[in-house]
């Protein structure tokens, strides 16, 4: 199955499951990128394609953070630090698979958590320093400190 046959077919399976489309961009010529805004009860889907590339960005309600699936994965299921940092992204049909089949424990999430955001952004930009190999103790842009690690 193609990248985007999948996310046609992610497309169907959310407007079918209470989704409705928000917002949608399709440029023509160049890359033909295309950005698909879900809203549903409790969450946001992105559904994007840059460069030819598909993926795809989950967000509370607020539609802050957007994040990719494997972001919401870590802090569903309380991953170990150690794990989420020695994975390095997932494939278009593994995010796929975990909307259709974890979108419910998403909607939970963000709805029982007020501070989700701040835990998501954190899991984020944990995974952001060890990939580039900046100081793990350094913190997030805008918070006190940070100036100190440019």
């Amino acid at each position: 199955m193609t990248d985007q046959s999948l996310a046609d077919e992610l497309s169907e399976w959310l407007l079918g499951h209470g989704f409705s489309i928000m917002e949608e961009v399709r440029e023509t010529g160049g890359f033909e990128n295309v950005w698909i805004r879900f809203a549903g009860e409790g969450c946001e889907v992105q559904l994007l394609r840059e460069r030819g590339k598909w993926g795809i960005t989950l967000s509370p309600p607020s539609g802050d953070p957007r994040l990719a699936p494997q972001i919401w994965r870590y802090y569903i299921d309380n991953s170990a630090l150690e794990e989420t940092l020695a994975e390095r992204g997932e494939p278009f049909e593994t995010e796929v698979s975990f909307v259709r089949n974890r979108l419910h424990e998403v909607i939970a999430a963000a709805q029982s958590d007020e501070n989700i955001g701040d835990r998501l952004t954190e899991i984020n930009w944990t995974i952001i320093k060890d990939s580039l190999g900046l100081d793990p103790n350094m913190p997030q842009p805008g918070q006190p400190g940070f100036e100190d690690f440019r």
